[in-house]
């Protein structure tokens, strides 16, 4: 996520480092996949999120499926019908 002086938004993004400088210092750049919310949009949803975690207390505690017990080694992730919907 970033704020950008001059813009009224609030960008969420996918970053990546293209390569790596011989300095030691690493350029970050972001990617096409992202969003961009406009300062009423950002307060907006930071409110329905305070509401969704007060009437549902347990989704702040959810895991999502990779980080279960079963996805710890290559079986088991590739047997989860969550990430691979259309396995036969």
């Amino acid at each position: 996520m970033s704020v950008t002086a001059g813009f009224s938004c609030v960008d969420f993004r996918k970053f990546y480092v293209p390569n790596v400088l011989p300095c030691g210092q690493n350029e970050i750049k972001p990617t096409r996949s992202g969003i961009a919310l406009r300062l009423r949009e950002w307060i907006e949803m930071r409110n329905i999120v305070e509401t969704v975690n007060s009437d549902y207390p347990a989704l702040g505690t959810a895991l999502p499926c990779y980080l279960q017990d079963d996805h710890q080694n290559q079986l088991g992730a590739l047997d989860c019908r969550k990430c691979y919907p259309f396995l036969v």
